[in-house]
């Protein structure tokens, strides 16, 4: 039984973790968040990022640095208490390696916005330098 993906605390030190939900299944901003995201593998395992896509009660777990973590499945109560809210039809939020949300918002976030953002990171400078 996989548990791994489930438990965001998992990832702490480990992974920066990137969340695209949506309470709907034909939303436009979701589409187009995953579409915005395409071909950038490279540069989220070189961020060490982990994506999870949330669709109303299904996930899928996309592990950039270890494809053998990649999975789906039910959304489990406990993480959907934590993340989801009838509030907005989508949604991005980004949880650094402290375990820590650094950024949350409802509109489409560009992936160079993405990058640069993490990129000013003090951990992620010093990943950088070393």
């Amino acid at each position: 039984m996989k548990t791994y993906g489930q438990n965001l605390d998992n990832h702490k030190w480990k992974s920066r973790i990137l969340i695209v939900k949506t309470l709907s299944s034909n939303s436009k901003k979701h589409n187009n968040q995953l579409k915005e995201f395409k071909n950038s593998d490279k540069d989220f395992k070189e961020r060490k990022l982990v994506l999870y896509v949330i669709n109303q009660d299904k996930f899928s777990l996309t592990n950039y640095t270890d494809s053998t973590l990649n999975y789906s499945g039910k959304v489990k109560k406990s993480l959907a208490e934590n993340i989801l809210t009838e509030s907005e039809d989508f949604e991005i939020i980004l949880i650094g390696l402290d375990g820590r949300k650094k950024l949350q918002q409802n509109q489409i976030l560009l992936k160079e916005d993405l990058f640069s953002f993490i990129d000013s990171m003090p951990m992620r400078k010093n990943e950088m330098k070393n």
